[in-house]
């Protein structure tokens, strides 16, 4: 009987109901897209500081950006140091270097051979200390995965069923596919130098250019150093840069710090404009649905004139806000779910910043939780306007 009353007061304020829909159908949306960027913000920037690996990153001169973009934005690139660079700091005995490695950068054109550009790396297997951990980390196996015509790749390279992936117009085995970080280091590949070798020929016969001076059997991108514990990464960095002329030595450090205090500023106006959006719209209902009283005055004093208490009447009042608000919420979660999960290769390159989506038990309790927000604020708006009316009335 009370669900009957309830759907005849709804169908005779159409407009009304179709507002107050439209209305928690917006908070819902907003609240769980900020609530999932800001925890994709939060993700990625941890992700990056764990998957760094190197406090330093030399690169050639002027190239900082280009590096960053690499690792951040995805945005592939090269670049080539010179000749010997990377074993005089070896021999140099800089005090305060724990670790060592190079890496070799190529890149495609999403022409010819790949989906996306695509960032080629190669490593050196016995020295490296950012990659292979990492690698292991997802693959618990003795075997060597980055043998001779093998690639590992990131998690956004679409691997066909026969785990043969063609670039340059040349089959390679993908041998481990790594988790989503939401940097640049899901658009890359990881093979070993032989392997580069053949995707370096494979692209100069593609019309390719390099350096001529550039050799890829021993030319080097970067070099990443892991110092020892207790020593200044800042002296470091700062005696390679004395020694060695040409260079940019990069603090990975600074480089995150910059990112994090960058989005600060962003982060604190999201959160103060959901939680004035959430303040907004418990007042809009409440006055929505004061004046939905008021209207409604002549009725409810019939329904007392029958035998219908105060309490009955604010309970067909609750029903009613909690359907409108039900049907609200579940509509801007489905947006919201709609538009964030299926286009999130989108949104990430978009943003152009580490992002990392939340895991599906994350995002499924978010979406919970804000269903819940956005249900209850109809109803316990409803009850407060309604208990004023209705008591002044019995006054």
């Amino acid at each position: 009987m009370k669900l009957h009353l309830v759907f005849s007061m709804i169908r005779r304020k159409k407009g009304r109901f179709a507002a107050v829909l439209v209305i928690v159908s917006i908070l819902t949306f907003s609240l769980l897209t900020g609530c999932v960027i800001l925890i994709s913000l939060h993700n990625g920037i941890e992700c990056l500081k764990e998957r760094m690996g190197a406090d330093l990153m030399v690169v050639p001169l002027g190239y900082e950006a280009s590096a960053e973009d690499i690792l951040i934005k995805g945005e592939p690139s090269y670049f080539y140091l010179e000749n010997g660079i990377y074993e005089d700091i070896i021999n140099a005995d800089i005090i305060g270097i724990e670790q060592i490695t190079e890496q070799f950068y190529l890149t495609s054109s999403n022409q010819g051979c790949c989906d996306i550009p695509v960032q080629f790396i190669g490593i050196d297997e016995e020295s490296d200390f950012t990659i292979s951990p990492w690698i292991r980390e997802n693959y618990q196996s003795t075997e060597q995965l980055l043998e001779n015509g093998q690639l590992i790749v990131g998690s956004d390279i679409d691997i066909p069923e026969n785990n043969t992936i063609r670039f340059f117009d040349r089959d390679f085995v993908v041998s481990a596919q790594l988790e989503e970080t939401g940097t640049g280091l899901d658009q890359a590949v990881f093979a070993n130098r032989d392997t580069i070798i053949v995707l370096y020929q494979a692209a100069k016969e593609k019309g390719f250019t390099f350096p001529d001076t550039l050799d890829p059997s021993d030319g080097v991108s970067s070099i990443l150093i892991r110092v020892e514990e207790g020593v200044d990464t800042a002296d470091v960095a700062h005696e390679i840069r004395t020694k060695y002329d040409g260079l940019q030595v990069i603090e990975t450090s600074g480089m995150t710090s910059s990112i994090s205090s960058g989005l600060s500023g962003f982060i604190i106006l999201l959160f103060l404009l959901m939680a004035l959006l959430l303040i907004l719209t418990l007042i809009i209902l409440k006055v929505t649905f004061q004046l939905s009283i008021l209207e409604r005055k002549k009725d409810y004093e019939l329904m007392g004139q029958v035998g219908a208490t105060p309490a009955q009447i604010r309970s067909l009042i609750f029903i009613e806000t909690g359907l409108i608000s039900l049907a609200g919420s579940l509509i801007g979660v489905l947006m919201a779910g709609l538009i964030l999960f299926p286009f999130k290769a989108y949104i990430s390159s978009v943003i152009s910043i580490p992002f990392l989506y939340p895991s599906k038990l994350v995002a499924i309790g978010l979406a919970v939780l804000i269903f819940g927000i956005g249900t209850a604020a109809g109803p316990v708006c409803g009850e407060f306007a309604s208990r004023r009316i209705l008591q002044n009335e019995s006054n």
